[in-house]
């Protein structure tokens, strides 16, 4: 399980980027919003509702972005996630290049995993 912790604004839970990720009923999870307001409910993991808060929070070039990793294999993920590195080897990776590395690495585990995109 994911490690939570107690936030300055009384939210127990994990911060991932604008939102939240809390304990839900106890069995699932949900993300909310700093006034603790729900978004979206009744994931089955942390990482389902971090993956969730990365749709719903990327701009329509990101949404292309994932919605073309999506269309690869695991082979050609893997293949551009070593394309990000080579590109940046020696140098400091910009915040954008990291989440795409990040995204693509997401979508290639949940394809291993044979979970939902």
């Amino acid at each position: 399980m994911a490690k939570f912790k107690e936030y300055k604004n009384g939210i127990v839970g994990k911060r991932h980027g604008i939102y939240y990720v809390v304990s839900g009923d106890g069995v699932s999870f949900d993300i909310i919003d700093k006034e603790k307001n729900l978004i979206e409910g009744g994931f089955a993991s942390v990482g389902d509702a971090e993956w969730r808060i990365e749709k719903i929070t990327a701009d329509d070039e990101l949404l292309k972005y994932i919605d073309d990793a999506s269309q690869m294999t695991i082979g050609q993920l893997t293949g551009k996630m070593m394309e990000i590195f080579n590109t940046w080897d020696g140098k400091v990776m910009p915040k954008e290049e990291k989440r795409k590395l990040s995204i693509v690495e997401t979508i290639r585990n949940r394809k291993a995993k044979k979970m939902a995109i």
